[in-house]
């Protein structure tokens, strides 16, 4: 699993909602404005958090979104993967004998990076674990 912008982006938007989410369902400009992040930006990480089943939206006056499940119940890891699986073409190591020899460490690196994010949920960042406690 890949660290990315998209995926950056979509675990700030998701603690947002979730720090927002005992009041009512949040309207994506307000996350927009207080994450200073695009709401056409938002829409397309949005869309594919609803499609992955981790929001769903309410319609309505006073609608917007809020998370589909508790927090606890959401890994890091499923939030990355429903903003980045798909549009992204794995880096080819080229064919020189270095890159050949490093395309293992860049897997192995991306596999572990899977595996520490699975084991973080939404409500430990919420929390504010930083991830060695969590994946120790």
């Amino acid at each position: 699993m890949r660290n990315s912008s998209k995926a950056r982006y979509a675990v700030a938007a998701l603690v947002d909602l979730a720090l927002q989410q005992s009041r009512r369902p949040t309207a994506l400009a307000d996350i927009a404005k207080r994450q200073d992040i695009s709401i056409s930006y938002l829409e397309q990480l949005f869309a594919r958090l609803r499609h992955a089943g981790l929001i769903r939206s309410v319609r309505g006056p006073g609608g917007g979104y809020v998370l589909s499940r508790a927090a606890i119940d959401i890994s890091v890891a499923e939030i990355c993967a429903a903003v980045t699986t798909g549009d992204e073409a794995p880096v080819e190591p080229g064919s020189g004998p270095v890159q050949a020899r490093t395309a293992a460490l860049w897997r192995s690196v991306d596999t572990e990076t899977g595996h520490v994010l699975q084991g973080i949920s939404l409500q430990q960042v919420l929390d504010g674990a930083d991830g060695q406690s969590v994946a120790a």
